[in-house]
């Protein structure tokens, strides 16, 4: 199946798939089932911008885990949420986009009834590809939601001054010969609707992290990111990712990136990929 990329601005439309405050927080502004499909928009900004010089991989993130997994959440059975266990994101086409929205075309090749895997494709106003990504989940029993509501600030949008992707989610990043650490400072302000730490913030971080050791070895660019979920963090424990380079060569490099919270259970394993690119 290929679907057809682009579409239409969804502007302020009211969604007809539901957009937490996370997602809206990352530009979601609007999302809708067409048919086999679930399209979904996000505005571009300067929130986006990383420390190099440059738009943010990672910023993908939270709009590839949204639309990944509301199209497989709009399949599943009575009586069950969904929960994303792997993600993963291919960039086409490295930053910087100029386009003031991308537009994510999700759908599910094979639904279970334990879970499901679904596909998407996300691209600029002008219908170039710049994205592939993809998502497996499984179904869990509805149970009483732990949201912890007191602990979400309401409001939208990046926090006061923020001016790069790094101040946007809130991170302090730090690096030695080895090793490259992001701390998640509130981790509070990322939580989804089930009280736990957003997936998509997760990859983000991981991107992060990722990018600070191929910018610090070479002109590498993130290629490839894969996320594997392995348990949530301990409610209102703080966070952090640190990224291991395993290779760094002059055109390819992998960094593997470990997120735990400070109990020091391991919460989330990430492979990352750099490659030489030139953006277009």
């Amino acid at each position: 199946m290929t679907p057809g990329i682009g579409g239409e601005l969804l502007g302020d439309a009211p969604p007809t798939c539901d957009l937490g405050v996370v997602e809206r927080r990352f530009g979601v502004v609007g999302c809708r089932v067409d048919g086999r499909f679930l399209r979904s928009v996000m505005r571009t900004g300067p929130w986006m911008d990383g420390s190099h010089g440059r738009q943010q991989a990672g910023a993908l993130a939270v709009l590839l885990d949204h639309a990944l997994g509301e199209t497989i959440y709009t399949a599943r059975p009575a009586g069950h949420w969904s929960l994303t266990t792997e993600l993963a994101c291919d960039i086409i086409v490295p930053p910087p986009w100029n386009t003031a929205t991308l537009h994510a075309t999700s759908w599910v090749p094979r639904a279970e009834a334990t879970g499901g895997f679904a596909q998407c494709e996300v691209a600029d106003d002008f219908g170039t590809l710049i994205a592939v990504g993809a998502a497996w989940t499984q179904y869990v029993p509805a149970g009483d939601s732990r949201v912890a509501a007191e602990l979400v600030v309401p409001t939208d949008g990046p926090p006061p001054g923020a001016v790069n992707f790094a101040e946007h989610l809130g991170v302090r990043i730090s690096t030695d010969d080895q090793r490259t650490r992001v701390e998640l400072r509130d981790p509070a302000r990322w939580y989804n609707g089930y009280g736990v730490l957003h997936g998509g913030v997760w990859a983000s971080m991981a991107e992060v992290a990722a990018a600070e050791a191929f910018a610090r070895g070479g002109d590498l660019r993130t290629a490839h990111v894969h996320v594997s979920y392995l348990r949530p963090p301990v409610p209102g424990a703080a966070i952090s990712m640190i990224g291991q380079p395993i290779h760094i060569g002059r055109s390819f490099g992998v960094i593997q990136v470990t997120g735990s919270d400070d109990s020091g259970r391991s919460c989330v394993s990430a492979t990352v990929t750099g490659r030489r690119r030139t953006a277009q």
